[in-house]
């Protein structure tokens, strides 16, 4: 019976190995995953189902933003539109692209916008290498094209008031209108005046109820004193 004692360990051996090389395999998968999610998104191919409308980068003392006006042209609620932007300088030199990894979602997407509407998109945490002239913009395919659902979240008309050392905000409130409790959700806001963007700024709301209304403040870049101000809340939870 020795003799099958080497060929037992042996298969025990092999067994054993064959065990490691597969949770092996599962932590490169997992890892190689986890990398995926941390790299930047960039935008190549524009979607046919949103046109962009208007774009704009507004810089003051406070920094810079920019702006990426956005229409929904099919019949089907986009979600999860992935934004490139390119922040042109002098000379059309690139000195900004939001394609760092690890941004926030809402700095690199838009959350959700309705056939035939529109978004006003702001990305205000701008860092350009030089004075920021003007901004690119691709809009890609969307996480989905369908929802069973689309939450509302109603603003109250903003009130624009004067801070002393962070410059103009406005100051709204936002409501759930809906049963689903909605996280993390962001408020674009744009001024204008005479149709060009002047102003912009964004808020976040970490969670709001169904049902329930919360106050929010936007800081602006920019002077929307005198502009007509908008405010968008896309819902980030749709169930």
């Amino acid at each position: 019976m020795s003799p099958l004692v080497p060929v037992a360990l042996g298969a025990l051996l092999l067994l054993t190995g064959c065990e490691s090389s597969k949770t092996k395999s599962a932590r490169l998968a997992k890892g190689a995953e986890e990398i995926a999610n941390r790299r930047g998104i960039v935008v190549k191919r524009q979607n046919p189902d949103v046109k962009v409308l208007d774009t704009a980068v507004i810089e003051d003392e406070n920094g810079a933003a920019a702006v990426v006006a956005m229409r929904n042209v099919s019949s089907r609620p986009l979600v999860g539109l992935p934004v490139s932007i390119d922040v042109k300088g002098g000379g059309g030199k690139s000195v900004f692209r939001n394609d760092q990894p690890g941004l926030a979602p809402g700095l690199a997407q838009a959350a959700l916008v309705a056939p035939g509407g529109e978004l006003e998109w702001v990305h205000d945490q701008i860092v350009p290498t030089d004075r920021a002239r003007s901004v690119a913009a691709k809009v890609g395919d969307p996480a989905s094209r369908s929802t069973p659902s689309t939450p509302r979240i109603q603003l109250s008309a903003p009130r624009i008031e004067d801070d002393p050392v962070s410059g103009a905000s406005a100051e709204a409130y936002a409501t759930n209108r809906s049963k689903i409790a909605q996280r993390e959700i962001v408020i674009h806001a744009v001024g204008r005046k005479g149709g060009r963007i002047v102003a912009a700024g964004r808020a976040q709301i970490k969670r709001l109820r169904p049902g329930r209304r919360t106050r929010f403040e936007v800081f602006f870049i920019g002077n929307p004193r005198g502009a007509k101000v908008t405010l968008s809340a896309p819902p980030t939870t749709l169930k």
